[in-house]
């Protein structure tokens, strides 16, 4: 027990001290919680993304120097993110539904990171699988787990067109994110204490944005603006494939690495459990 929440508190520690949304541990199965047993872990992912939102930008145009108001201007806008970071801890708590079926809450952060601009916030996730198959060192099992993670933005550096002139300013907000991940695939137990698994899985996403900046233009007569910016994220339903290799030290203990892939996205991703 002690060792399994040293090694908690080490990915958690890691992840408070580095500098993001994306796919979760996938894992296997194949431990097979029994009825009414619980269990207690850690998930850790990376995540690289690329995505785009659409939205609209109100500007507020007023005199710098008197303070008074001189037009607002509403516009259509596209925002592309390329290059997302998105690193994801969680501690995770299951039980034994059946002999082949668990379930999983997740508790934990998340930190999207993008222009070099991060900071951390609150996530939540929901897991359940299932054995499908069972027989000698092969196991089928089928996986669905949702998640919800919210990240902060304090100072992105965006050029933002509205009524044909740039408004170039440091953007301020809240990035959420809506997951669901439905994965199907094998488990095979090469030797004692090691298997390898994988499979395909679905993955959908979407959220939105929200984003506020002020500056002022050069020249004279100078003026004062404010930028409010909302944009939904495009819907990414796609599917992809995950691998990963799972070791049993102790017959209650496994640990889990896998590397997934999507047309958008690629992470690697770790998940801890310890039966109780």
């Amino acid at each position: 027990m002690k060792k399994l929440l040293l090694a908690i508190t080490i990915v958690l520690l890691h992840f408070c001290g580095s500098v993001t949304f994306a796919p979760d541990p996938i894992g296997s199965t194949a431990d097979k919680l029994k009825k009414g047993q619980f269990s207690i872990g850690g998930d850790y992912s990376l995540t690289d993304m690329d995505f785009t939102a659409k939205g609209i930008s109100t500007l507020s145009l007023y005199d710098a120097a008197s303070g008074s108001l001189i037009t607002t201007i509403s516009q259509k806008q596209r925002l592309s993110l390329d290059g997302v970071e998105i690193e994801k801890a969680y501690v995770n708590l299951g039980y034994g539904i059946t002999g082949k079926l668990e379930a999983f809450v997740r508790l934990g952060a998340t930190d999207a990171q993008w222009k070099d601009d991060s900071d951390k916030h609150f996530s939540i996730g929901l897991r359940t699988g299932a054995t499908l198959y069972e027989k000698d060192a092969l196991t089928l099992s089928a996986i669905a787990q949702y998640s919800w993670a919210k990240s902060k933005f304090a100072s992105l550096p965006l050029a933002t067109v509205v009524g044909g002139n740039s408004y170039a300013t440091s953007m301020s907000g809240d990035l959420s994110m809506h997951e669901i991940q439905i994965a199907l695939g094998p488990t095979y137990e090469l030797s004692k204490g090691i298997s390898f698994y994988g499979g395909g899985f679905y993955h959908f996403m979407d959220g939105e944005i929200d984003l506020k900046g002020s500056g002022f233009t050069s020249g004279i007569p100078k003026f004062g603006y404010n930028l409010d910016s909302t944009f939904e994220i495009d819907q990414i339903s796609e599917f992809g494939t995950y691998i990963g290799t799972k070791i049993n030290p102790k017959s209650d203990i496994s640990f889990c690495i896998e590397y997934q892939q999507t047309a958008s996205a690629h992470a690697i991703a770790m998940r801890l459990l310890w039966m109780l």
